[in-house]
């Protein structure tokens, strides 16, 4: 079930490249996102922001939780946390697409 990308990450975060590939599904399957984005999301939570697996599957649940949402904006305000896990949640709320 590996891939590349998820062996390569692995090395770096020591996350099960199996759960990074699970991740990544659930991401690009839901809220509008794709594999490029959800990979782009998943990387910088464990390389940036420090996530570890539990961290990591907490953060998918919140975000199927959170749907719709804007995943280019999500990726967006993940970035702008610079590493701070708790901003990193807030970017969830944040890129909420609520109806009007």
């Amino acid at each position: 079930m590996s891939t590349k990308w998820s062996k390569k990450l692995s090395a770096q975060c020591s996350i099960d490249p199996d759960v990074l590939e699970t991740m990544r599904k659930e991401l690009s399957s839901s809220c509008y996102g794709d594999t490029e984005i959800a990979q782009q999301i998943i990387e910088e939570l464990t390389t940036s922001c420090g996530f570890n697996e539990d961290d990591l599957r907490k953060f998918v649940r919140e975000v199927a939780k959170s749907c719709p949402l804007d995943a280019k904006r999500l990726h967006k305000g993940i970035i702008e946390a610079e590493g701070k896990k708790e901003m990193a949640y807030q970017a969830i709320y944040k890129s909420s697409v609520r109806p009007l």
